[in-house]
């Protein structure tokens, strides 16, 4: 079954972004300032920083101040609706969608490579970092 499920991710990150399934918030409403907390694949790094998520078409980006962005669409799985499957570097990414009681948006994500992290909405606009 996990072969199954990696197979038909793998095609549908080939296929291009999946439109958002009725009734699901589309790309802009999860665009602001998030907190994440989790590990890094590999050696597993702890992580605790913020990241941005700005709407990208039929999907989102979510990006750090350091490192490659994760790009995100929704689907595959037509019988779950709160699913967002992307890559970062090659890396298959999956994320499930909640939302907190302000009616904002709560993602839990899982890498291919043994990383996890959860996104927390932040009450500010942008992140800024130091360049």
């Amino acid at each position: 079954m996990k072969l199954q499920l990696g197979w038909l991710i793998g095609l549908s990150l080939l296929a291009g972004p999946v439109l958002a399934k009725p009734g699901t918030p589309g790309p802009s409403y999860f665009a602001g300032s998030y907190e994440r907390i989790g590990r890094t694949g590999g050696a597993a790094a702890l992580q605790n920083d913020r990241v941005t998520i700005a709407a990208d078409g039929q999907g989102v980006v979510i990006a750090a101040c350091s490192g490659v962005p994760v790009r995100m669409s929704f689907g595959p799985a037509f019988e779950i609706v709160n699913l967002m499957t992307g890559s970062q570097a090659g890396v298959v990414v999956e994320c499930l969608f909640y939302n907190n009681g302000y009616n904002r948006p709560i993602l839990t994500c899982r890498a291919e490579d043994g990383g996890a992290f959860t996104l927390w909405p932040l009450s500010t606009s942008a992140i800024a970092c130091s360049g």
